[in-house]
């Protein structure tokens, strides 16, 4: 039988799997593949489902606006993905991930003076942190 130990950690290492895939992805393509995202999000709402976790789409919900307000300065792609994510975990370890990975990307940005980055990456830096350290 596997321990709840067990569980949690092949649940991070499906999380890191996707994000590690997505970051190249975003990296390489400046894109990040919907099918992906939606493997993500459903495995985790089928998870959350047989768990009892509620889905926490709001701050992929509140990303995915931002994008619209900025004509896509933050792409679609980015707010999926947390809208996925929101179905494996919880609004406040989204929100970390969020602002976290934003501010990650913040000082990339300004130590390496670039306008536009590839957010996938510092949300994957971001899940590290949080999950592994």
């Amino acid at each position: 039988m596997f321990s709840l130990q067990s569980v949690k950690g092949m649940r991070e290492l499906w999380i890191l799997g996707h994000l590690l895939f997505l970051s190249a992805e975003d990296i390489k393509e400046r894109q990040v593949s919907l099918a992906v995202i939606g493997e993500l999000g459903v495995t985790g709402f089928l998870g959350g489902l047989t768990a009892g976790r509620p889905p926490q789409p709001l701050p992929g919900l509140l990303l995915l606006a931002a994008g619209y307000c900025s004509k896509e300065m933050i792409g679609y792609g980015d707010g999926w993905l947390l809208v996925a994510l929101g179905m494996w975990l919880s609004a406040g370890e989204l929100f970390f991930l969020l602002f976290l990975g934003m501010g990650l990307a913040a000082l990339s940005g300004t130590l390496f003076h670039r306008k536009e980055l590839p957010l996938v990456p510092y949300l994957t830096a971001a899940y590290v942190i949080g999950a592994y350290l």
